[in-house]
């Protein structure tokens, strides 16, 4: 089970205590955070634990760097997985099968919304930048 409290003592401001350090969440991302940029951090998040999982598990490497970055837009979320080597097709829908069957952010999100997943190469994520 999961829990919070969240408090908003000012006018789109929340405060959310549950586990760890308390979050502070504001109706604009100039001031912060705001609740649909923690949906964002929150998918990243569970795709890159994802991932390091199914290499873990499948493959037994357990340092395995990843880095997800994402976005979010009326269509819907786009996910770069970088990684230090490149995957094979195979590989790749496997990756995207293990996330869609673990990853309970993606699963708790409507059905309808996108969720692009793109893998690149430490080399590619250089070209893009």
């Amino acid at each position: 089970m999961y829990q919070t409290i969240v408090k908003g003592n000012r006018l789109f401001q929340a405060t959310s205590t549950g586990y760890g350090e308390p979050i502070t969440t504001f109706g604009t991302t100039e001031q912060g955070e705001t609740p649909v940029s923690l949906v964002v951090v929150a998918l990243a998040s569970c795709v890159t634990m994802c991932v390091q999982g199914y290499f873990a598990r499948r493959q037994g490497k357990k340092d395995l760097p990843v880095e997800v970055s994402a976005s979010y837009s009326e269509t819907g979320f786009d996910l770069n997985v970088t990684l230090a080597e490149p995957i094979t097709p195979d590989l790749e829908t496997e990756l995207e099968a293990y996330i869609a069957d673990k990853c309970r952010v993606k699963q708790l999100l409507h059905p309808d919304l996108m969720v692009n997943i793109r893998f690149i190469t430490d080399d590619e994520l250089a070209l893009i930048k």
